[in-house]
């Protein structure tokens, strides 16, 4: 299935990036990786059936999902997507891309957002093991900063993506539903805007998790020490770690054994068990 990027202006997308119904439907479509007809795809989501063609059809339109006809056993239309990513290709010379990349961007963070997480339960309204994390804050970031922030986004990503994977087809004949929400917004600031305290409200379940195995790292470990971890369990070659950080690589073996040592563990794959914040 092709996952060649789709031109910004390419007839119907952007009516169909801002459809929100749309897009999910897509991405129930996606997931469950063989066709389905508009009336399983409106049991499976719990939706009517004439507002999942309605937004067939704008997916059509764009050339995001495809039709086959009824033949065999099946008996109706059936609809498939074009590709497994929606990747829109901008070109940020051109006024007119960058206007209309802004008004999707502001579109997602405002309408978006205040329709998903208008669904949210409150912290008073949730049970003891409940998960709540929210942080907003402006930062300093260097070059390296930078590089590694990109980095830790991509394996987040990548673990998001693995999930939509997991919880694909749905063969308990439930309506899919999502029972979490997730935004990540990384933008430059211009003008003079000061750092903040970091600040988080945190759940008793989250204070005693922190104080269980995983969180025995940050105790345990030196900063030097953490610094070596984090980039080894990010998956960095030693020499590259010893270079980033201008030491030795022999000083990277040693502080890799000092690090299995005092977390108890005997490879690098164990380092994902642990808060090395």
């Amino acid at each position: 299935m092709p996952r060649k990027p789709i031109a910004l202006l390419h007839p119907g997308l952007l009516e169909a990036i801002k459809n929100l119904e749309a897009m999910g439907l897509w991405e129930c479509l996606r997931r469950a990786r063989r066709p389905l007809e508009a009336a399983t795809l409106a049991r499976r989501t719990a939706r009517n059936v004439a507002s999942v063609h309605a937004a067939l059809d704008l997916l059509a339109r764009a050339n995001l999902v495809t039709t086959l006809k009824a033949r065999g056993r099946r008996r109706a239309v059936a609809y498939e997507v074009t590709m497994q990513e929606i990747s829109v290709v901008v070109d940020a010379s051109d006024p007119a891309h960058r206007k209309i990349v802004n008004d999707v961007a502001s579109f997602i963070n405002t309408e978006m957002a205040n329709i998903l997480f208008k669904a949210r339960r409150t912290i008073g309204a949730t049970g003891p093991n409940t998960w709540h994390f929210h942080h907003c804050g402006p930062m300093v970031l260097d070059d390296e900063d930078m590089k590694e922030l990109k980095r830790r986004i991509a394996r987040v990503e990548e673990f998001v993506r693995l999930l939509g994977d997991k919880h694909g087809p749905d063969r308990s004949g439930a309506p899919l539903r999502c029972n979490h929400g997730m935004a990540i917004r990384i933008e430059p600031l211009a003008g003079h805007v000061l750092p903040q305290p970091h600040v988080e409200f945190v759940s008793n379940n989250t204070v005693e998790e922190r104080k269980s195995v995983r969180g025995v790292a940050h105790e345990a470990l030196t900063a030097r020490e953490r610094q070596v971890a984090r980039a080894l369990r990010d998956g960095q070659p030693r020499a590259e770690v010893a270079q980033r950080l201008g030491i030795a690589e022999l000083t990277v073996d040693t502080l890799c054994k000092r690090i299995y040592r005092k977390l108890g563990i005997r490879r690098v794959a164990q380092l994902h068990d642990f808060m090395l914040e």
